[in-house]
Formats: structure tokens, C-alpha cells, sequence
């Protein structure tokens, strides 16, 4: 059996060297949106509040707000994210390189772009599955990706709003673009975005549903099919049963990397809530954690 590491927020965040700046964490995510000065700054002051006490809470008030129409943010949001480039030292890199990767599948929940980076700039390519390929990676991200574009041919969307409540905006395949490519489309689209979840309790999908839903299908999958599974930078949020109701219910190993005592608080919560036996805390950041894998897995 292989292994699984997930990654989180914290994992870009506390990764090293990012160009840029290391992206933020939701507490901190709207006020660097704001500065843009596009639709995150046009928000009414109330709006803005909540996105500062808490993005998922924000982004729910906003939603019902906007009465669904959230595809300029959506958009704004992903192109902001796909900016961010893995420098050398880069944490990222030297998890990649580190690794027997034939044997690891991957699972970000992250929008960016700094997983694929880093395995580019080792010669390496990404498949968005869990099936093995030649000189690829293996990356599942489950709450979509900033480059996970509508492949919508020669046809073009313009001028169009998304109003209402529907299961989905477009149905359509995804196009997966490189990082020059989705922030272009990110500014000159004025109409969709790419499939990202909103990020907000529930993690609804409306852009590409399907292609989506079959990262999580894969992710389920692999959980399965591993003996271990890594977790890095990731906040214990049992609300999101997606994720930490299947971890709980596998016969998976469970390594988790926590930052803080708060982290070993709500893991422990969430472990005893499963009775997990096999779920094991350790304190300490990405460099550590990647030290403790290679040790884990030898």
C-alpha cells in the first residue's frame, strides 16, 4: 500500500520561500483581496467586517448577499493565488524531492499553485489523479485549483451574470492551465472563473461540479488505499466531514503536524470523537514534518 500527505493553508503559508510573500491564511486572505482595489474593496463596510472576523462566514453572508453571483470574487480570488511562485528552499521542493513520489499521492486543499511549481522545477509534471504516470505527480485538490478553467472550446462567455441558486453555473470539462495562463484568464475573463469551491462551511462548487467531485471520488478512493496518511498545515474542522469524517473512518495511520497547542486540541477532539487509536500528534512545523516522513516511510 502507498502513502497519502495532505495539505493545507498552513502548508503554503509556512512553506519558505515564496515570491511574492508566503500566501496568507484566511484570517488575513480579505484584507490582501481588498487591496486590489477590484470587487473584494467594492464590498459594502458590513461585508468586509465579517470577511475580516472570519472568510468562510464572510463568504456565506456574501453569497446570500450577491444572490449567488460571486463569480467576479471567485475570479479575483484565484488570480491572486495563482501568483505565487516557489523559490529555492522552498519547503514544497524539498518535500518533492525528498520522496519516492511512485509511492505518494498527494491532496491539497489549496487554491494555489505552489505544489505544481515546485514539482515543475524539478523536472517533474502533474496528473490531477491517482493513477501512476511517467514523471508525474500525483496531486488531487479537492476544493479545486485557481487553473482548473471551463474548457469551453470555441465557444465564449461574455457579458454574463450568474444569479440564483444552482447546483451548477457551468457544466463543462476542465482545461488545467499553467501558471502564466490562469493569471491571464483571471484578468481578462469577465464573466467566469475557475472551478473553485467558495470558501465557506459547505465548500460548494459551482463552476465544472463534476470534474471537482471526481477529485474528492479519488481522494475516497486513496484513502483506502493507503497505510498512512500525512497531514500538514491543515485545521482540525470537523464540520467538513469530506475530509475529516473519511480520515476518521479509514484503518489509515494518521500523522498529523500541528503548529500550536490549539492544533493538538482540536485533533484530539476530533480523534476521540472517531476513537482513533492509530491517529498520532506530532508538534511541528513543515521542515520537521517533511524529516518525520522520510522516517515514517523508509
Amino acid at each position: 500500500m502507498g502513502y497519502m500527505i495532505l495539505l493545507g493553508a498552513g502548508a503554503s503559508f509556512g512553506s519558505g520561500s515564496v515570491l511574492p510573500y508566503a500566501p496568507p491564511l484566511g484570517n488575513s486572505l480579505f484584507t490582501k483581496l481588498e487591496e486590489l482595489g477590484n470587487t473584494a474593496a467594492s464590498l459594502p463596510n458590513e461585508l468586509k467586517d465579517l470577511f475580516r472576523e472570519n472568510f468562510e462566514s464572510g463568504m456565506a453572508a456574501y453569497n446570500e448577499f450577491a444572490n449567488g453571483n460571486v463569480m467576479s470574487f471567485q475570479r479575483e480570488l484565484a488570480g491572486y493565488l495563482a501568483r505565487f511562485k516557489p523559490l529555492q528552499g522552498n519547503h514544497y521542493i524539498r518535500l518533492i524531492e525528498s520522496l519516492n513520489n511512485r509511492r505518494f499521492t498527494y491532496c491539497s486543499l489549496n487554491y494555489d499553485l505552489l505544489f505544481e511549481l515546485s514539482a515543475n522545477s524539478l523536472g517533474y509534471g502533474i496528473t490531477y489523479s491517482n493513477r501512476l504516470a511517467p514523471r508525474n505527480i500525483r496531486l488531487l485538490k479537492i476544493h479545486g485549483s485557481c487553473n482548473f478553467w471551463p474548457d469551453l472550446g470555441k465557444s465564449i462567455i461574455r457579458g454574463v451574470s450568474f444569479f440564483g441558486s444552482f447546483s451548477a453555473a457551468i457544466s463543462a470539462q476542465v482545461k488545467p492551465l499553467n501558471q502564466y495562463q490562469s493569471i491571464l484568464k483571471s484578468t481578462t475573463e469577465d464573466s467566469i472563473a475557475p472551478a473553485i469551491a467558495m470558501y465557506a462551511e459547505g465548500k460548494k462548487v459551482t463552476v465544472c461540479p463534476d470534474y471537482v467531485s471526481a477529485q474528492q471520488e479519488m481522494w475516497n478512493e486513496s484513502i483506502n488505499e493507503t497505510s498512512k496518511i500525512f497531514i500538514i498545515g491543515v485545521r482540525v474542522h470537523q464540520a467538513d466531514k469530506h475530509i475529516w469524517q473519511n480520515i476518521g473512518e479509514s484503518e489509515s495511520d494518521i500523522y498529523y503536524f500541528g503548529a500550536s497547542k490549539a492544533d493538538e486540541e482540536e485533533f484530539v477532539a476530533w480523534k476521540d470523537a472517531y476513537r482513533k487509536k492509530n491517529a498520532y500528534f506530532r508538534l511541528c512545523l513543515f521542515p520537521e514534518a517533511i524529516d518525520a516522513i522520510i522516517s515514517l516511510t523508509r
